[in-house]
């Protein structure tokens, strides 16, 4: 994952990627923390080397850190409105 993609489309499609190819999900959490930099990979290695092989938690720690959350996706669907389509 680059430093401009789109986090939660990378998840999708490294899951997307680990089912077609018949990776075992245990190994899932170890794949996805050597293929992200940055802030995501700052989370991933801020766990413990347990909470690390728990493939949710790190999904979890990679878009916490990086703030997607459904808040996130309401300032940005906000953001995007114009002055005129948002209600008074």
């Amino acid at each position: 994952m680059m430093k401009d993609d789109d986090p939660e489309a990378y998840i999708e499609a490294f899951e997307r990627h680990a089912l077609m190819t018949g990776l075992k999900q245990e190994y899932w959490a170890s794949q996805l923390g050597t293929l992200v930099v940055g802030k995501a990979q700052a989370a991933y290695w801020a766990l413990s080397r347990d909470k690390a092989r728990d493939y949710e938690r790190v999904k979890q720690a990679i878009l916490y850190r990086l703030e997607i959350s459904p808040d996130h996706y309401h300032r940005l669907f906000h953001a995007k409105k114009g002055p005129d389509e948002r209600r008074p």
